[in-house]
Formats: C-alpha cells, structure tokens, sequence
C-alpha cells in the first residue's frame, strides 16, 4: 500500500502587487504633472481673465475726488458705530 502525499498548490496573491504598482503609479504620474510636465493649458484658458485683471488694476483712483463729490456729502447715515461690549468675566476662576 502507497501513501501519496501530494502539497496544496498555492495560488499567486495579485492583490498586494497590484495595490503597490498603482501606488507608484499614482505618486510617479503626480511627480511628472508637478515638476516635469509642460506648462498646462489651463493658463491658456485663463488668460483673458487675467488680461481683465490687469485692466483693473491699471485704473487710477482718487479718494480726494470721491470725498469731495455732492454724492457722497448727500449720505445720511442711520445708525451708530458699533461699541464692544463686556465679553467674559473679570476673574474666570471664581465660582458662581
């Protein structure tokens, strides 16, 4: 009478491989789009925004002008400057 013992066949995992190959492909391509890609096309999208933005700025302005105008004297104003309060206790440690 023969024994035969014969081992279990173990079968390859893929799952950890799997997970740290798309982890350094994740961190690889984030490393390329953040210091080795060419300039995204985003900012040529954005540029007449921008353009309006330096526009913008280029306008000059005088408070002098907006003081003295009869619009701003005609203002009324309708109520008073907001005053703080009493905030918090004088000595927090003391009991009620």
């Amino acid at each position: 009478m023969a024994i035969v013992l014969e081992g279990e066949k173990r079968r390859f995992d893929w799952k950890l491989p799997a997970l740290i190959l798309a982890i350094t492909g994740v961190l690889g391509g984030g490393i390329y789009f953040l210091f080795f890609a060419p300039t995204p096309a985003i900012e040529v999208i954005v540029s007449p925004a921008v353009r309006s933005t330096s526009e913008l700025s280029s306008i000059r302005f005088d408070p002098a002008a907006v003081v003295n105008s009869e619009e701003f004297r005609s203002l009324r104003r309708y109520g008073s400057d907001p005053t703080i309060g009493r905030v918090g206790r004088s000595n927090p440690f003391i009991e009620f």
